[in-house]
Order: structure tokens, then sequence, then C-alpha cells
């Protein structure tokens, strides 16, 4: 074969490469098109903002994916047997998408901690909790051990959170309130704001901030989530021993179910206290029970209609628009 016969036989295999590649492409393009509103999870449970279910639920992204599809696969499951209702789990690409969807109306219920609820019933004053978790939750602040002698006096005042100063600190999410909203509240009851610190930043998952401070001298203190029956529960066993508890606070609550204006139509309530029916039925004791309750993390639930309750949510939603965008460690200072 001469080269110009070759040449013209590379240029056809090209042009066929091509055209096949493109193909293949646009067919691709049109599959995702035709599915754009629809997510399919690991699990076999498919969130969709056109599900003809009952209730449709999403939650901030606070974890792993395949962790939440778990979470959101037993929860569902109880929700639907106790309930009688269809129910369809609607992921969330991040935690400002999950409050959009509720807020927005495209999906019925928000499982979210604390400062996501509060900015929820900031935007929309007709969205409410319609639920909350039983006071189980503590803030745990951890020290590095190899600076515990420096800061121990402090730790042991009347004001504790006041060895922070001039330390650098390791919070979790700026989104998140369980590990940055509350502890700033915590902080700002002890007369410390974060530009008392020598330096924070934002970590989002909980076992890596044990890290931070127990694998170098990059960080001082880090906030983690825990509970009164197991403050560590989100410290790596392999961090336990570089890191001691300098603080806790008082149990309090983090995680709460809101509905949105739409679900709280007169049309819809039956359907809300059915939920809230299924959510309460959760504190009685049973092997079943507490799968779903340690799925999800928590205790148990409650009405949130005491005025504690009322009063901790007010204070929280004031906080944040007290703080307006400066929620966040900015340039490490």
């Amino acid at each position: 074969m001469d080269i110009a016969s070759t040449r013209v036989s590379f240029s056809a295999w090209r042009h066929y490469t091509v055209k096949y590649w493109l193909g293949l492409i646009v067919f691709c393009t049109c599959l995702v098109g035709c599915n754009r509103n629809q997510i399919t999870i690991n699990n076999g449970i498919t969130g969709s903002l056109d599900s003809p279910a009952d209730i449709l639920i999403t939650e901030e992204p606070n974890f792993a994916q395949d962790i939440m599809n778990e979470q959101m696969r037993v929860f569902i499951a109880y929700l639907e047997e106790a309930t009688g209702l269809t129910v369809d789990y609607v992921p969330a690409i991040n935690y400002a998408h999950s409050h959009e969807l509720l807020v927005s109306g495209k999906v019925d219920l928000l499982w979210a901690g604390s400062l996501g609820t509060s900015k929820v019933l900031s935007a929309d004053k007709k969205a409410r909790p319609i639920a909350t978790e039983l006071e189980s939750f503590i803030n745990v602040l951890l020290v590095d051990r190899k600076i515990l002698g420096q800061v121990e006096v402090a730790l042991g005042s009347e004001r504790p959170l006041r060895a922070l100063k001039g330390r650098r600190v390791v919070f979790g999410s700026n989104f998140s309130g369980s590990t940055f909203l509350t502890p700033l509240i915590e902080m700002k009851s002890q007369g410390v704001y974060l530009n008392d610190l020598k330096s924070c930043m934002h970590e989002p998952k909980h076992g890596h901030r044990a890290m931070f401070i127990g694998d170098s001298d990059q960080q001082d203190f880090a906030f983690v989530p825990g509970s009164k029956a197991n403050p560590l529960k989100h410290v790596p066993e392999q961090a336990r021993s570089e890191i001691v508890i300098a603080w806790v606070s008082d149990i309090k609550r983090n995680y709460y179910i809101t509905a949105s204006p739409e679900f709280l139509k007169p049309s819809s309530l039956d359907d809300v206290r059915k939920v809230q029916n299924a959510l309460i039925a959760l504190n009685e004791p049973s092997e079943s029970h507490d799968e779903v309750l340690q799925a999800l993390g928590v205790t148990g639930f409650e009405l949130p209609q005491n005025n504690a309750s009322s009063d901790s949510m007010n204070e929280l939603t004031e906080f944040v628009a007290a703080l307006g965008d400066d929620t966040r460690c900015k340039n490490n200072k």
C-alpha cells in the first residue's frame, strides 16, 4: 500500500471514530436530559422532584452520601409503615440547596441542624419545625494533650472558654449549627469572640478535627459534637490518646424536622399529624425503634411546643441575623 492510500485510510478511520464518539456523547446527553429531575442513589431509593409520593424529604448533606442513603433508607421504611404514606428522599447538593428545596416548596420536610433550621425560619416565617430531637446533644471542646499544662488553670475557671483566647481553633463547617454556630454562642456567653483567637479554620468532617490537633502542632483546640452518653462519639480511636476533653456544654438539642408552608396548609395537616405521631412513637422502647434512632443519631423526639424549645430557636435565629455574612473564619484570622 502506498503512502497516499495510507493517508486516505487513516483519514477515513479518524472521521469514523470522531463520528462514533460524537454520537455516543449526544446519546448520553439525551439520557441525562431526560432524567435531569431525578437522582437515583445506591440503596434503591429514588429521589425525584416529580415523585408522586405523599411526602418528599431532604436533609443537609452533613455526612458522606452513602451514610445518608442508609440513614434515610431506615427512616423512610419506618415512616411509611407507621403512617401509611409514601415517602421519597430527595438528596441535596449542599446545605444551601437543602434549605432552598424546602423554602421553595419543592420538598415537604427538611431534616437539619440548628443553624440550617434558623436560616430556613429566617427566610420564610411560615415554615416551622414540627418535631425536634430530645435533649441529648452536647458541644465538646477538645484540647491537644501537649498544651494542657498551659491552659489547665483557665479551663478550671468559671469561664473556661477564655482559654481559647490567643489559641488556634478548629470548627466544623460554617454551615453547621452543632460545630460552629452553637460554639460561637457558648463563646459569646463567656466573653470570647472569633477576633480573640489566634486563628481558626473550618473542617466539615468531625473525625478529622480531632486528628488535626492530635497529629500536628498546627492547632490547639477543636469543637466536635457529642452526646451525654458518649462525648467522644465522633473522635477516632487513634486520636483519643492525643487529646483531652477540655469542656462540655449543657445538654441541648440540635436536630429539627421542619415543614414547608405548603405542607402546613389545612389540606395536609392530617399527614403532618401522622408524621408527628410516628416520631413520638419512637420514644417507646423496642429494638426496631432503637434501630431507627441509632441510624438518625438521636435518642428520641418531642413536639416543639414548650417555651424552652421556642426560646432556644429564637436565640439561634436572632444570632444568625446579627452575624449576617460573618458566619465563617476568614483568612485564618
